[in-house]
């Protein structure tokens, strides 16, 4: 074996016996992957970009999922302040367990300043703000999103 060959050999062993000394946390799954697919038994968490300084959350909403499928298990906020005074982005994380088979809908609802009611000290489930009738329509960026994930939970 030629020298060369063997520096190359040496990171490439390495990589491949490392491969698998990853993290053991729950797989993530960022805004565009709407199906999703998980082993019963796992965990996993749905990770939603966020404009803090905007005033912008994610909530969990109507129609919850199916409990005899997955279940909610803890929501986290994280929020970075960027160097401008006023100004900051975070992630909204939403965790999840598979319990059983079959396959289910996750509703979460992005919601700008003032675009959503319910939810809070009033309970119920969190939905778009109305909007009377007769008003100019809002931007995009202005209004409630709903994204909806379908998940799979299969036997391991």
């Amino acid at each position: 074996m030629t020298s060369a060959l063997r520096r190359l050999s040496l990171p490439a062993l390495l990589m491949t016996l490392l491969a698998g000394c990853g993290s053991t946390g729950p797989d993530t799954y960022q805004l565009g992957e709407k199906h999703i697919q998980v082993a019963e038994g796992k965990e996993f968490t749905l990770s939603l970009p966020v404009d803090t300084a905007m005033g912008e959350w994610w909530y969990l909403t109507s129609p919850q999922p199916d409990p005899d499928v997955v279940r909610k298990t803890d929501k986290r906020e994280e929020s970075e302040a960027d160097d401008a005074v006023g100004s900051g982005s975070g992630t909204d994380s939403f965790g999840f367990k598979a319990v059983g088979p079959g396959t289910t809908k996750i509703s979460l609802i992005q919601c700008p300043p003032g675009a959503c009611a319910g939810g809070g000290d009033a309970g119920g489930p969190v939905t778009p703000s109305p909007v009377p009738s007769g008003s100019p329509i809002l931007q995009e960026k202005y209004r409630a999103t709903i994204h909806t994930f379908t998940v799979t939970v299969r036997k391991p």
